[in-house]
């Protein structure tokens, strides 16, 4: 019998309901508590997915028996510290991206939980899809005759509010924290096919884009160079409609993924798609279908790899998950420096 796991909840904002709502699909995870950042959102969010009850603070939420293990879907700098105390708590660790708004800040928080043998896991939530295992799979084959580059986009546009947490430096604002970790992390999976590992580490990067009125990059580019030769553009902004697509061109062709982030163009999409164009070949439209959308899948990977510290590829492993904060800690140093 595959295992279940019970998850209480960090946070009560948008993520969080896109979780408590994909899990209620399952049969083998799901949510029996949660905590706000007030009492009355903790209960208003259980109400509301019909969860069997709300704590009140987060010691009640960590000292709860039936919480197996916890999802933090608190704001980026919020997250060292809901990590810590579930650490303390023994509680296995599914976490929001980005794990951390530095370098420095993630090794500690991986540090920590390794030494007391917690489980923590980076919820880049594509890492566990069937799209992007078919995906890998395709590239590995060799259909593509040799990789030669990447094109990964995720962008998209929304009111500038200074208070936001997308705008506001304080909260950990920026493209390149909120979702430039996608393209990054997706590059450096596709440089690890290259290379015969599991992931790769670029050699050279470049930058430019454009830093807004709060003092965050709003828009974002990066050119990535790694020791195979393999080279990759990577885009993301939060005030342009840049789209989701990423794009593996080989010497035979091109794999392209219309949305590997969100399938299908929503959280809950069952249906996503990848397109292999190749050299004397008609295009060939690869349907992944699922039962269960993005969120409950990623948390069925997590109990899947319970009890053991680190999760199966290809979700972020512990290694994975630093070489990617230290690319887009390099991205968001290189653009300000470029436009300092």
């Amino acid at each position: 019998m595959k295992p279940t796991l019970a998850f209480g909840i960090v946070g009560t904002g948008g993520i969080a309901a896109a979780f408590a709502e994909s899990l209620a699909a399952s049969r083998r995870v799901r949510v029996v508590n949660v905590v706000g950042s007030s009492a009355e959102k903790g209960r208003a969010f259980a109400k509301r997915w019909q969860l069997p009850r709300s704590a009140n603070t987060l010691a009640e939420l960590l000292g709860d028996p039936e919480v197996e293990a916890v999802y933090i879907a608190t704001p980026h700098p919020l997250h060292e510290a809901h990590v810590r105390a579930s650490i303390d708590a023994r509680k296995p660790i599914l976490c929001e991206k980005p794990l951390a708004v530095s370098v420095e800040q993630a090794e500690r928080m991986l540090a920590a939980a390794r030494s007391a043998g917690v489980f923590l896991m980076e919820a880049y939530m594509y890492r566990c899809h069937p799209l992007l295992r078919t995906a890998l799979a395709h590239l590995q084959s060799g259909v593509l005759g040799q990789i030669r580059h990447v094109r990964a986009a995720f962008g998209f546009r929304v009111h500038r509010d200074p208070r936001s947490r997308l705008f506001d430096p304080a909260l950990g604002g920026g493209a390149i924290l909120d979702v430039g970790g996608y393209p990054a992390s997706f590059a450096r999976l596709v440089a690890g096919v290259v290379e015969g590992k599991p992931f790769a580490e670029p050699t050279e990067l470049t930058a430019h884009g454009e830093i807004g009125p709060t003092g965050v990059d709003e828009l974002a580019l990066a050119e990535l160079r790694f020791a195979s030769g393999l080279s990759a553009e990577l885009i993301c902004a939060t005030r342009h409609d840049l789209g989701t697509r990423c794009v593996v061109y080989g010497e035979a062709g091109s794999l392209m993924l219309p949305n590997p982030w969100l399938p299908r163009g929503d959280r809950q999409g069952l249906q996503s798609d990848l397109l292999l164009r190749r050299a004397g070949h008609e295009p060939e439209n690869i349907c992944v279908t699922t039962e269960l959308s993005t969120y409950a899948i990623e948390a069925e990977c997590m109990a899947d790899a319970l009890p053991a510290l680190e999760p199966s590829f290809p979700a972020m492993s512990s290694a994975d998950t630093l070489g990617n904060m230290r690319v887009i800690e390099a991205w968001s140093n290189a653009l300000r420096q470029v436009l300092s």
